[in-house]
C-alpha cells in the first residue's frame, strides 16, 4: 500500500491526500509534525533528504517528495492533466504560482500565526507577508471572474494545488467574503467526485511517527 507521510493541518499534505482519494489510490498515513522538528530526525531524512513533508513511499520502494511532483506523478493519464501542451502549460504556470506567490505567503502567515511558539515574535515578518498574500488571492480572484476553474475548462490539479490553503485563507487573516469568485470556486471544488475536506484524513489506516520507524 502507499504510505503518506505528514499531518492533517498542512495544506501541501492535504493536496496528496485529496489526489490520492480522487484517483482511487488506497493510503496509510505516517504522522509527521512540523512542530515537533520530525521532518528533520535522522529516521526522515534517510527517507526524504529534502527533509519536508509530503512524501509518499510507493509499493516498490520508491520515494516521492514535493507536493507539485506527487499530484502530477498521481494525476498524469487522468482527466486531472490536460492531454494538449498548452493546457499542460496553462497547469503548470498556476501550480508554480502556487508555490512561489501563493503557498509562500498564505501558508506562512497561518504557521507563524496559530502554530509556533511565541507568535508575536513573527508579528513583523506576517505584516509584510500580508499584502503579498492578498494579491495572490486578488490573482485568482481576476481570473476565477473569467473562468469557472483555474487553468482549463475542467478541474485541473491546478485547482487542487490551490485549494487547501485558500480555504483555510481565514486562518491567516482573510474574509473570503471580498473574494467572490474565489469563494464560488472553492465550492466547485467541493463538489468534484470523491472530494476530501480539509483537516480531515482520508487514509485507511494511520500510525504515528514513532510507531512507524521504530518498526521499519
Amino acid at each position: 500500500m502507499v504510505t503518506l507521510f505528514g499531518n492533517l493541518e498542512s495544506g501541501n499534505v492535504h493536496k496528496v491526500q485529496m489526489i490520492l482519494r480522487r484517483v482511487g489510490v488506497p493510503f496509510r498515513r505516517v504522522d509527521v509534525a512540523q512542530t515537533k522538528g520530525e521532518p528533520r530526525s535522522r529516521a526522515f531524512l534517510q527517507l526524504n533528504p529534502i527533509g519536508k513533508i509530503p512524501a509518499v513511499l510507493l509499493e516498490d520502494g520508491d520515494v516521492l517528495s514535493e507536493s507539485g511532483a506527487i499530484l502530477y506523478y498521481f494525476a498524469h493519464d487522468t482527466p486531472l492533466w490536460p492531454r494538449d501542451l498548452r493546457s499542460q502549460t496553462e497547469v503548470l504556470r498556476w501550480m508554480f504560482f502556487e508555490q512561489y506567490s501563493h503557498e509562500p505567503t498564505l501558508s506562512v502567515i497561518r504557521y507563524l500565526t496559530h502554530y509556533v511558539e511565541e507568535p508575536q515574535r513573527y508579528a513583523e515578518q506576517v505584516r509584510q507577508l500580508l499584502p503579498k498574500a492578498r494579491h495572490a488571492l486578488a490573482v485568482m480572484e481576476r481570473c476565477l471572474e473569467r473562468s469557472p476553474w483555474i487553468a482549463a475548462d475542467g478541474g485541473t490539479v491546478a485547482d487542487y494545488a490551490l485549494y487547501p490553503y485558500t480555504r483555510v485563507a481565514g486562518e491567516s487573516g482573510f474574509d473570503l467574503a471580498e473574494f467572490p469568485a474565489v469563494t464560488r470556486w472553492l465550492a466547485r471544488v467541493e463538489a468534484l467526485p470523491e472530494f476530501l475536506p480539509m483537516g480531515v484524513d482520508g487514509a485507511v489506516e494511520t500510525v504515528g511517527f514513532a510507531a512507524y520507524f521504530s518498526s521499519s
